[in-house]
């Protein structure tokens, strides 16, 4: 087989998993789901020890803050086949309040398809500009995305410091 066979069958084969990703709001249904992907990219992340990840996986016990994300926010999930992938939200006034990918996900354009969404919608809402409160993990990929650092943030969960960065983006 050629090269050009190669890069063509590649090509399809990307062309098909982007065809494949479905987008939804959530439902209160979702909650397990979403709390499970959440947690484990928390556990898995690697620029936080062990200590933060814990904390801040442990918001997953605030089961009334995650549905009342769900009910109030537009909350958008990312499905490949019955897969959840991904999941994203535009929360109060121009605020992303959530952006997490499944691990084995990263790279392949499902937060950025979330991410123009949430945009879209804040631009159907006759917002100019949103602002985001970014992980050390995320930083790359919202800088790529057109946003940039406005302060660092150090939060203190649990009288455990948590670092991460409020970001903003004028449309």
């Amino acid at each position: 087989m050629n090269h050009f066979c190669v890069l063509s069958l590649i090509l399809r084969w990307e062309v098909h998993k982007i065809i494949n990703m479905k987008f939804r709001r959530a439902e209160v249904g979702d909650l397990e789901n979403i709390l499970s992907l959440f947690k484990a990219n928390v556990l898995a992340n690697e620029d936080y020890n062990e200590e933060q990840k814990e904390v801040w996986a442990s918001s997953t016990e605030n089961r009334t803050m995650w549905l009342n994300k769900i009910k109030g926010e537009y909350f958008l999930l990312a499905h490949r086949d019955t897969k959840l992938v991904g999941f994203s939200s535009l929360g109060p006034m121009d605020y992303v309040d959530l952006m997490f990918v499944q691990k084995d996900e990263f790279g392949k354009g499902i937060a950025k398809q979330m991410l123009e969404n949430i945009e879209n919608e804040a631009k159907l809402n006759d917002l100019s500009e949103l602002y985001a409160d970014v992980s050390v993990s995320g930083r790359g990929f919202f800088e790529k995305s057109g946003y940039h650092v406005v302060k660092t943030n150090r939060n203190i969960r649990k009288g455990v410091h948590l670092k991460n960065f409020r970001m903003k983006k004028v449309f």
